[in-house]
């Protein structure tokens, strides 16, 4: 698998939930009936959420939005190989939460693919979020525009 980014997805039902919550793998390899491996070519845009919990709750919960490159500023992550470009990251119950409900409005309102918004939205999102700040106007279309021409 030379040439591709490669994130684990993994299910054990109230202990692991690591998931692929938008992005399309251009190949999928299947290991057993809880893990799978999701393959995407550089210069793609996914989120990966990364959930575990054990008897007294939940113990880590991550939300990434990445791109997948070989170069440039890289960033190791948790279950991704290897290292890819961290566009938006977010840690711990109550930011994640406050991201992902931020990204379902964001998915409701957006004209576009999810994956086809430029890296400097994503970076403007996040700044929204970990300043629990309303989404500044990046969802009208001619923000997306801005966003896109700023890069």
């Amino acid at each position: 698998m030379t040439g591709f980014t490669v994130i684990q997805c993994h299910f054990v039902r109230g202990l692991l939930n690591h998931r692929l919550r938008f992005g399309t793998p251009d190949k999928t390899v299947k290991l057993d009936k809880y893990r799978k491996l999701a393959c995407f070519k550089p210069e793609e845009t996914l989120g990966y959420i990364r959930w575990r919990a054990n008897e007294y709750g939940t113990q880590d919960w991550r939300f990434f939005i990445l791109k997948t490159q070989t170069t440039g500023l890289l960033t190791r992550v948790p279950g991704v190989t290897p290292a890819v470009k961290v566009l938006a990251a977010f840690n711990g119950t109550q930011a994640v939460k406050r991201a992902l409900s931020a990204f379902d409005d964001v998915e409701k309102s957006s004209t576009h693919p999810i994956e086809t918004l430029p890296d400097a939205y994503w970076v403007s999102f996040q700044n929204d979020i970990s300043a629990r700040q309303t989404l500044s106007g990046v969802l009208a279309h001619s923000s997306h525009m801005e966003a896109r021409d700023a890069v």
